[in-house]
């Protein structure tokens, strides 16, 4: 009878065996779900995002052109929005029109959101500095690289990114053209240092830039004028994807390498009007293939 106890005892259970396929499958099962699960939410707190920006904004466009008075309070845009998660400012353009924008801290993927709400942007706006901000919502203080926001200029067109437009090629020619412009003006290129003991950067201080708003990047690209150089990188969230002039094979360059593409505007011991790779000694870079991706 004791033996007859002990085999059924030991006819009942999994083995090791069993147990480590069911934790194996169980492991696969995670492995696929996570990843969908966690896509699944990025998104919808990128939506989120985007409905509040575009409500809080159409609220404030109400408030001006239909109500005729500008709101004072960020609770005047709607009943329930979250002081210590949105802001709103405005101006008064050359115009006459009112510019303002909506801004929010919440953590979201900007790709997703730009998805959703095409006109949105990531960063400081340009000239934040001229901006009175809604009482009782975030301030200037608050705003960082990552901030999302939604900027209007009047009733209904959407604010380019920069000064010199919102593309890279908008962009880079703007740069190039202003660096041109300082030369033919002063007889020199722009200093390419930053002062430590000042903390004043004549990169941009020579071209009446603002380096504070330029030390963001703009659709994963973040620019550095250097003298008679212009300098790209990309952001911590983007590669460059590119071909060098004398290859057909695809790199990649990452924000982890700490290297640029390096646009020669003026320096002779090379050859001018050529994007390099890293240093102006390098290799040719065909910028007509250049790709920003999302890492």
């Amino acid at each position: 009878m004791r033996e007859e106890c002990f085999r059924d005892h030991r006819g009942k259970g999994f083995s090791l065996v069993e147990l480590l396929i069911v934790l194996a499958v169980i492991a696969a099962l995670i492995a696929v779900v996570t990843p969908i699960g966690m896509n699944a939410m990025r998104k919808s707190a990128a939506v989120a995002v985007a409905r509040d920006l575009k409500t809080l904004s159409q609220a404030f466009a109400n408030k001006i052109y239909l109500d005729g008075e500008l709101p004072q309070t960020i609770n005047e845009l709607g009943r329930n929005v979250d002081p210590s998660l949105f802001g709103a400012a405005w101006k008064i353009g050359e115009d006459g029109e009112y510019n303002y924008f909506v801004f929010t801290n919440r953590e979201a993927d900007f790709e997703t959101v730009s998805g959703v709400l095409v006109d949105s942007r990531q960063g400081i706006p340009f000239g934040v500095d001229d901006y009175a901000f809604l009482d009782n919502g975030l301030g200037k203080e608050s705003m960082n690289s990552r901030t999302l926001y939604y900027k209007l200029l009047g009733a209904e067109t959407v604010a380019p990114l920069t000064p010199f437009g919102s593309t890279f090629a908008e962009i880079s020619i703007g740069f190039v053209n202003l660096i041109k412009g300082f030369f033919e003006k002063n007889g020199r290129y722009p200093r390419d240092w930053k002062d430590k003991a000042t903390g004043v950067d004549y990169r941009f201080e020579d071209l009446s830039l603002n380096a504070s708003f330029w030390a963001s990047s703009f659709e994963g690209i973040v620019y550095k004028p250097a003298g008679r150089l212009l300098r790209i990188m990309p952001d911590e969230d983007h590669n460059f994807h590119f071909n060098f002039l004398d290859s057909s094979e695809r790199s990649v360059l990452t924000n982890d390498l700490n290297w640029d593409l390096i646009y020669n505007i003026g320096d002779t011991s090379a050859d001018i009007g050529y994007w390099y790779l890293n240093s102006i000694q390098g290799r040719k870079v065909d910028i007509t293939t250049l790709q920003i991706v999302k890492k």
